[in-house]
């Protein structure tokens, strides 16, 4: 059994999950699965723009090329809109069943299917309400200030799917839970998104890098993005569970007042009492 420490050490914490992930492998079958017809669907989806425009091209010009075009682009939009819903579905199962794995139980994905389309209407108001708070940083992804936005967004949205799944909450107060757990928690928050964000990251490069390899590309999809989906959703679990409930850092005490100027008083005769704080007695003849 992977033993878990009583204190909260986010670094190590980072790797137990890593060693529990490989340990249930099957907790990453939903995300893998999600994540290959994701993979799927925007290949398919860019040759039927590619399609599109050639055979409006051939019917009707240029017209037919704007309307081919057109029309394979709001198809490409919803394929991708239905895709990411399924990613996000897929991250809820896993996290449904990472409080198992965590207690080093084997995962139940037919249990983890069950809470997940139980808390699905929550699940969605959460998720739309976080791309409503992204839609603006988004835009500004096209002058560069937009991507430190959303990456400091996701810092503070990533515990949000944590709290509608295991903590039962609605989508908005998932919200203003993972914006407490956030702020209040900041250090070793951020040592759990730091976590994430290289291992997405890491991810993202091997999947780039494999993407143009025919077949094997589809493999990478499967694997990669099944492990790195996974992973995020068992650490967003264990960090959650770990620093929900526990109360804010508090502030180191100020030091007591001195005054540096004051001089000891002085050492009483030998055989009298010490002097008061307060000076020497008052003698009344």
């Amino acid at each position: 059994m992977i033993a878990r420490s009583p204190v909260f050490e986010p670094a190590a914490e980072l790797q137990r999950d890593a060693e529990l992930l490989i340990k249930y492998w099957i907790l990453a079958i939903p995300t893998a699965v999600a994540s290959l017809a994701f993979a799927i669907i925007v290949f398919i989806s860019v040759i039927g723009v590619v399609a599109g425009a050639i055979a409006g091209s051939a019917a009707a010009g240029h017209t037919g090329t704007a309307l081919g075009l057109t029309s394979g682009i709001l198809v490409a939009f919803v394929a991708f809109c239905l895709g990411i819903i399924a990613l996000y579905v897929a991250s809820a199962m896993v996290i449904a069943e990472a409080p198992a794995v965590l207690e080093d139980r084997p995962p139940d994905l037919a249990a983890g299917l069950a809470k997940t389309l139980q808390r699905l209407p929550d699940l969605m108001v959460a998720m739309l309400a976080t791309f409503a708070l992204a839609f603006i940083p988004f835009i500004l992804c096209f002058v560069l200030i937009g991507i430190p936005l959303l990456l400091v967004l996701g810092y503070f949205l990533m515990y949000v799917p944590a709290a509608v799944i295991i903590g039962n909450e609605g989508g908005i107060a998932a919200i203003r839970t993972s914006f407490r757990i956030a702020t209040q928690q900041v250090s070793a928050s951020l040592i759990g998104w730091l976590g994430l964000f290289l291992v997405m990251v890491a991810g993202s490069v091997a999947n780039s890098i494999l993407i143009h390899i025919p077949l094997v590309n589809f493999v990478a999809a499967f694997a990669i993005g099944g492990f790195t989906s996974a992973y995020s959703a068992l650490v967003t679990v264990s960090f959650y569970l770990r620093l929900r409930d526990l109360p804010p850092p508090q502030a180191s005490a100020p030091a007591p007042y001195m005054n540096l100027g004051a001089t000891a008083p002085p050492s009483p005769p030998p055989g009298e009492p010490p002097l008061a704080p307060g000076g020497p007695p008052t003698i009344i003849r």
